[in-house]
C-alpha cells in the first residue's frame, strides 16, 4: 500500500507538466482544426532560453523570472507562427497544416543547438525550483514528495484555473469557444477570428514553455518528445469534444506510467500504450468525448 501511495505522489510532477502541454495542443486543435507537431520544440526553445539565462548569463536571476521571460518569447513565437505561416496557408487542408508544423519541428530541431552552444556542449539539466523533499505521513505510511513537483503541480493548477475561468466567463473565452465551434459563423457574428487564433497559438506556446522549463531534465533538442507524444495521446484518451477532457486524459497518463512499474519496470511505456489502446477501442471518442450526429 505504501508503494501505491508513493507512486501517486511521484506522478504529480508529470501531471502538472503534461496537463499544460496538452492544454496547449487542444487550444490549437479546437480553434485552428489542426495539430501542432512543433509544439514541443517551442517549449524546448523556451527551456533552453530560460536555462541559459540562469546558468550562464545572469546567475542571480530567479528561475521563475527566467521562465516568465521564456514563456513571453514562446507566446510571441506562437502568434507569429499562426499569423505569418498558418494563416497564409488558410486554404491548405488540415493535413497540409500538419505537414507545415512538422517542417517547423525540423527547423527548430536543427536551429536550437547552434543557437545555444554553451548548453549543447555541456548538456546540463534544466534548473529545479528546489532540491528538497517534503516528508509526511498518510494513512500511517511515511511518504515524501519533492518541492519541485509541488511547484510544478500548483503552477499548472493556477494557470489552468485562470485559463478555464477566462474561457467560461470572459468575452475572449466566448470568442474562442465560438471560433472552435464554427469559424465561419464566428466571423459572421463579428468576431475577429484572426486575432483569436493568433492569441490562442501564443497562449499554447506559453503553456508548453512553462511545461518545458519545469521538467528538470537534461537539456537536449528532443527533451520534450515524450511529453508531446503523451500530450497527443491525452487528447485522444480524454476526447476532443471539450477543452477540459484532454486535460483529464493528461492526468491519467502519468498514473498509468507509474503504476505500470508495479507489473514490469522495463515495459512501463508499452503497458501504458496498451492500456490507452484498449480504452480507445472501447470508447472511440475518448473517455469524456461525445459523438456528434449531423442532421441533413
Amino acid at each position: 500500500m505504501q508503494m501505491v501511495l508513493q507512486l501517486f505522489f511521484n506522478s504529480l510532477q508529470n501531471i502538472g507538466i503534461y496537463s499544460l502541454a496538452t492544454m496547449g495542443l487542444v487550444l490549437i486543435f479546437r480553434t485552428s482544426a489542426t495539430t501542432n507537431f512543433s509544439q514541443g520544440m517551442i517549449g524546448t526553445f523556451a527551456a533552453f532560453f530560460a536555462s541559459n539565462l540562469v546558468l550562464y548569463q545572469y546567475p542571480d536571476l530567479p528561475f521563475p523570472v527566467a521562465i516568465g521571460i521564456g514563456a513571453s518569447i514562446a507566446f510571441i513565437m506562437g502568434c507569429l507562427i499562426d499569423s505569418g505561416i498558418i494563416r497564409q496557408g488558410r486554404r491548405v487542408s488540415p493535413v497540409g497544416k500538419q505537414i507545415i508544423t512538422m517542417g517547423l519541428l525540423l527547423i527548430f530541431y536543427a536551429a536550437i543547438p547552434p543557437m545555444f552552444p554553451s548548453i549543447t556542449t555541456r548538456t546540463p539539466s534544466v534548473p529545479r525550483f528546489s532540491f528538497n523533499n517534503r516528508d509526511f505521513t498518510l494513512f500511517g505510511y511515511d511518504l515524501f514528495i519533492t518541492e519541485h513537483a509541488l511547484v510544478c503541480l500548483f503552477t499548472a493548477i493556477i494557470l489552468l484555473s485562470i485559463l478555464f475561468t477566462m474561457l467560461k466567463f470572459t468575452k475572449w473565452g466566448i470568442a474562442i469557444r465560438a471560433t472552435a465551434s464554427n469559424e465561419t459563423v464566428a466571423q459572421m457574428l463579428g468576431i475577429n477570428t484572426r486575432l483569436v487564433t493568433g492569441i490562442t497559438w501564443g497562449i499554447a506556446g506559453a503553456l508548453v514553455a512553462v511545461a518545458g522549463s519545469s521538467t528538470a531534465m537534461s537539456l537536449n533538442a528532443s527533451m520534450l518528445a515524450q511529453v508531446q507524444i503523451f500530450g497527443f495521446l491525452a487528447c485522444v484518451l480524454g476526447g476532443l469534444s471539450s477543452f477540459w477532457a484532454p486535460v483529464a486524459g493528461s492526468v491519467l497518463i502519468p498514473l498509468f506510467l507509474n503504476y505500470s512499474a508495479l507489473f514490469s519496470p522495463r515495459w512501463t511505456v508499452l503497458i501504458t500504450f496498451i492500456i490507452i489502446m484498449l480504452i480507445i477501442l472501447i470508447r472511440p471518442n475518448g473517455l469524456f468525448g461525445k459523438q456528434f450526429v449531423k442532421k441533413v
